[in-house]
């Protein structure tokens, strides 16, 4: 199985406008099984309060030595995992403006107990798994292997994909 990352936000529909208040994307990732004809999207989000997935699965044919049909089976929203302590930042942007957060934090000690036992109840949770099976959710990619360890994908929609494979110093050089 090759595995490989990229850190381009506009993977996902939900970041085309900006981003979301008080959520951090901490890693986007690509899973390939060639052996499977199988590719998973990851994106891991970390809040306040927890972190969490978003992922899709997905089967490939390959249609020539450089594009690839791609079908979306499924989308998975993970069980969101309890963060150790709730961590506010001073100001956030949304939608264009500047808020100040810093009110919030006198309320933090009064919602963390609450929020927190909310977040523990939901964690317990298995992930909810969504079927694809829209004929929209079908796509196809041309891959351009720059090296063993860059690859550039274009999409049928326009979108440019620039990935790098799992260990490579180009991910220790960024």
């Amino acid at each position: 199985m090759d595995t490989w990352y990229t850190s381009f936000v506009g993977l996902f529909l939900l970041f085309s406008r900006g981003t979301l208040p008080l959520v951090k994307v901490e890693e986007i990732s690509q899973s390939i099984d060639s052996s499977n004809f199988t590719v998973e999207n990851v994106v891991q989000f970390a809040g306040p309060l927890a972190t969490t997935t978003l992922s899709t699965n997905a089967k490939f044919e390959i249609r020539s030595p450089k594009r690839v049909q791609i079908k979306f089976e499924e989308g998975i929203i993970g069980t969101p995992q309890l963060t150790d302590s709730i961590e506010i930042p001073e100001k956030a942007e949304f939608l264009g403006q500047t808020i100040d957060l810093t009110p919030l934090k006198g309320l933090i000690s009064s919602v963390q107990n609450t929020a927190s036992s909310v977040v523990k109840s939901i964690s317990s949770r298995p992930p909810l798994k969504i079927p694809i099976s829209n004929t929209n959710a079908e796509s196809w990619l041309l891959t351009t292997y720059l090296d063993d360890e860059l690859r550039i994908s274009r999409g049928d929609g326009g979108s440019v994909f620039v990935l790098v494979k799992e260990g490579s110093s180009l991910l220790t050089s960024l």
